[in-house]
């Protein structure tokens, strides 16, 4: 990998500044880390080290370590950076930078030649400890921001809010290797004033992906958490997520979407237990939900949800019971309320959404 970049960074000081040979490049992408068995330390564990030139910087639970970047493979990296130029869209993943030293790396190089330009920024899991990178709100033109949560701080988020006027979309993502942290929640307060006098919105997507196992630190109303996205077969659908989505984001929460729930959990059998009633609550709840479908396989429900929300309405319980006794009748059903075909999904088909 080294010597490819240094052939390319070779290759762009070749022609130099004056005749910059690729003004259509527009995007980089760059994602590094090593994971090494703590049983298989005494095999290999030397040998990577000393190819790198690095320490490790993090530790995982799970008989896992993770290696991030440094050495000579980081300075080869900023070489390359420094050499492009005029980039929209930037990808930078799991440096997990460990020395104050390297702090600012790669970033430092992007903001010199690609300030005005970069529209897109993703960096997520840049250092291995809590560090608020400030210098990403000197990127102007930043459209969208896709960032891990230990990267941000309640002073990180205003200067965004302050400066960052072009900013729309801020992604949050949190994996196995990110440190959850809790904002402030008279910060969100501060940056929906700031927000309002300007006129401007912003989107935040709370995202859990990978094998991350623990729920974020959720920010508190009135943050504009427009979407809530496990990408992760780790974490199962919970009664409480769904009352606190409720609670905190009635007003602006058009997307919570559990992507790979197709995973083997625990789900209690009793209907008070499982999240069925927090989802039906879930969508009566949130107005501006983008789809507002859902399926009842059991018919418990009629002692619970009806009764609770002063809503029992024996028609609709004879309807449910008699169209919810077999798939295709369900199908059938539905198909006449919407007055076009439907059909329910296939696990396949269900876990190739994207959102």
């Amino acid at each position: 990998m080294c010597d490819f970049l240094n052939i390319l960074t070779t290759f762009f000081h070749y022609y130099g500044a004056d005749d910059y040979p690729l003004p259509y490049l527009e995007e980089f992408s760059f994602t590094f880390h090593v994971l090494v068995s703590i049983d298989d330390d005494t095999n290999n564990q030397g040998t990577i080290i000393n190819a790198y030139y690095q320490q490790p910087n993090i530790f995982i639970p799970g008989k896992k370590r993770y290696y991030g970047t440094g050495g000579i493979i980081l300075q080869t990296l900023r070489r390359f950076i420094s050499s492009i130029r005029c980039l929209k869209r930037f990808h930078l993943n799991n440096l997990l930078l460990g020395s104050n030293s390297d702090i600012g790396a790669c970033l430092d190089e992007l903001l010199e030649n690609s300030c005005e330009t970069l529209e897109y920024l993703e960096i997520l899991n840049y250092t291995s400890n809590i560090i608020p990178l400030y210098i990403i709100g000197l990127f102007s033109n930043l459209y969208s921001l896709s960032i891990s949560s230990h990267s941000l701080s309640d002073d990180v988020l205003l200067l965004f809010a302050n400066h960052l006027i072009h900013l729309r979309r801020l992604n949050i993502i949190q994996d196995e290797l990110t440190i959850p942290c809790r904002y402030s929640d008279s910060i969100w307060t501060e940056i929906d004033i700031i927000l309002r006098e300007n006129k401007r919105e912003w989107c935040i997507r709370m995202v859990t992906k990978g094998k991350c196992k623990n729920e974020p630190y959720w920010p508190t109303s009135p943050a504009p958490v427009r979407a809530i996205v496990y990408d992760t077969s780790l974490i199962r659908a919970v009664q409480t997520s769904m009352y606190t989505c409720m609670e905190q984001y009635s007003r602006t929460l058009e997307i919570y979407a559990h992507l790979q729930s197709m995973c083997r959990v625990y789900i209690p059998r009793s209907f008070v237990e499982r999240a069925d009633m927090a989802y039906i609550g879930l969508v009566k709840t949130l107005r501006y939900l983008h789809t507002r479908n859902c399926v009842i396989l059991r018919n418990e429900y009629r002692q619970y949800i009806f009764n609770e929300l002063g809503d029992n309405n024996e028609q609709m319980h004879i309807w449910l019971e008699k169209n919810c006794r077999k798939y295709n009748h369900v199908e059938e059903a539905v198909s006449l309320l919407f007055e076009r075909r439907w059909k329910m999904l296939s696990d396949w088909e269900y876990n190739q959404i994207r959102v």
